[in-house]
């Protein structure tokens, strides 16, 4: 422990010593972890100073820094910090360690001592370190003075190819106007907000959050302590957490041991654009939305972020937690997956935001997709899934009448159908063509007709088997998911007047309330853009 000194003998100590402290190792830079919120991995580490003295023990920043800023010798830590920072990078480099990035504080007598952007390139290519190693951190008392200069650092630092953060964001009155003066790659907000965590403050981390978003800046919370503070970050956005909920300043050593033993994964620097690309859409509006991380190789879809409209989405259609949603997306065994599987290959291939409309839990759903990373065997997906029911309590019948715009949407052709009475009843038919079904039709005279005249002959057999009324009901009771699904090339007119069979996804469930008497039939295109089903040939 620090040994009682008078004030003006521990500062004469301490800058009389610093030299010898850096030479001996008596400063030892300390690294704290900060993780990025939507993996919950390591994405980094800040370097702090300690000093551990022979003589006097621990003596902690809040008393050598201010001795060494009073003195102006506060650069020469700085640049031992940073030159300890880049050597330990390439001490695990060189050990075939993963590598993420480590940021490294640097105040205001260091722009004025000497030119720092150039002794940060050329400490970086010494050791040859990618500079997107090494994260900057100013202050926002630096960022105000002299606000001339410090833009055009600012600007060569992150040209010399240096993230530049602003550190302790709202610690000060003019925070709000840095974020119009300087270009900066992430905002640390101040420990402050969390420590007293009020409805105010926690407001004002929301709004913080949302305009860096929209100004494309990061965000770092610093002085992370619990689990309500984890949550309430994740719910806003924030990207990066740092404090002691995670792990206290740790040395070298112990830091490499709490590596290997915390569970949490490391994110190595080769992933950090991936990620951070995610993070820029993480924004918790009124809009439903959710991102998602897909592994193609394993088949494999999970949340990285889920806001609380996109929940409540979910909850409409059954799903209570998002846990709930990744078994019914991972289940392969599940008819649903196969126009999973169908939906993400088209978003990766299309580029576009894509548009699926499903029948889930027996609700209509509209799933939206869009690309925004890919990396490898994995991509991000910005996501939502839309429950279009009004009320997934309600009578189908209820619903159609209801949401008939949604509907004719969905589907190309719906029917009620009774197998115990032989009735079918036409609620819509967009295929514009004369056979079929129309109201009160005698329901095996029908089927047979369509098979017989609009079913490519090659899947008749099978579509036969598929629709008979004498097994239908016991079938749909069968499922999973309470649909029964399959693919049959229907004839269809084209516009040139003429001809063509076209891929066409059929569905029967049950409709509620009818005491497992009524059939829902619906029919519609087989993909996103009527494309084939996964595995089959089309016939032009």
């Amino acid at each position: 422990m620090e040994r009682n000194l008078k004030s003006s003998e521990r500062k004469a100590y301490i800058v009389s010593h610093l030299e010898e402290a850096l030479d001996k190792g008596w400063v030892i830079p300390y690294y704290q972890p900060i993780v990025r919120t939507i993996t919950n991995s390591i994405a980094g580490a800040e370097a702090l100073a300690r000093w551990i003295d022979p003589n006097y023990g621990c003596i902690m920043p809040d008393t050598f820094v201010p001795a060494l800023e009073e003195k102006g010798l506060i650069y020469k830590l700085d640049c031992f910090m940073l030159r300890e920072a880049v050597r330990l990078q390439r001490e695990r480099m060189d050990a075939g360690l993963p590598v993420g990035p480590i940021s490294v504080n640097l105040s205001r007598q260091d722009f004025d001592n000497m030119d720092m952007v150039s002794y940060a390139g050329e400490i970086t290519d010494k050791y040859g370190v990618s500079r997107e190693l090494i994260e900057l951190e100013l202050t926002e008392s630096l960022l105000v003075r002299d606000k001339e200069e410090m833009t055009r650092v600012v600007k060569e630092l992150r040209r010399a190819g240096f993230s530049v953060w602003m550190d302790d964001f709202g610690s000060g009155y003019s925070s709000l106007i840095f974020m119009n003066d300087y270009t900066l790659d992430l905002i640390k907000l101040d420990m402050g907000f969390l420590k007293s965590f009020t409805r105010t403050s926690m407001e004002i981390m929301r709004s913080a959050v949302n305009m860096a978003k929209n100004l494309g800046i990061r965000t770092l919370a610093e002085g992370v302590e619990t689990e309500e503070h984890v949550r309430f970050l994740r719910e806003i956005g924030c990207d990066m957490m740092q404090g002691y909920y995670f792990s206290k300043p740790l040395s070298g050593e112990k830091m490499e041991e709490y590596l290997l033993n915390m569970g949490m994964p490391a994110e190595t620097i080769e992933w950090k654009s991936f990620y951070d690309q995610a993070d820029a859409f993480v924004i918790n509006n009124e809009i439903p939305r959710a991102i998602m991380e897909y592994d193609m190789a394993e088949d494999q879809i999970h949340y990285l972020f889920i806001n609380a409209n996109e929940r409540e989405q979910l909850r409409s259609i059954g799903r209570a937690h998002r846990e709930d949603s990744e078994f019914v997306f991972n289940v392969r065994n599940n008819p649903l997956h196969v126009k999973l599987l169908e939906f993400y290959n088209h978003v990766i291939q299309s580029g576009e935001n894509v548009t699926m409309y499903i029948s889930d839990n027996s609700c209509f759903v509209r799933m939206d997709g869009k690309l925004i990373a890919k990396q490898e065997n994995r991509c991000i997906f910005l996501f939502s899934m839309i429950n279009v029911t009004k009320d997934r309590t309600q009578k189908i019948g209820d619903v159609l009448s209801k949401s008939l715009s949604d509907i004719v949407l969905l589907f190309d052709d719906v029917h009620v159908l009774n197998p115990e009475l032989d009735t079918a009843d036409n609620l819509i038919n967009n295929f514009g063509i004369e056979g079929g079904f129309r109201d009160h039709d005698p329901l095996r005279e029908g089927l047979r007709r369509f098979c017989k005249h609009s079913i490519y002959p090659e899947d008749r057999e099978r579509y036969w088997a598929f629709a008979n009324p004498d097994t239908m009901i016991e079938r749909i009771l069968q499922t999973s998911d309470g649909v029964e699904r399959d693919y049959f090339r229907v004839l269809l007119p084209t516009d040139d007047g003429k001809e063509k069979y076209v891929w066409k996804e059929f569905n029967l469930l049950l409709i509620p309330g009818s005491e497992n008497q009524k059939v829902l039939s619906c029919i519609k295109n087989s993909g996103p853009t009527g494309c084939m089903p996964c595995g089959k040939s089309g016939i032009g």
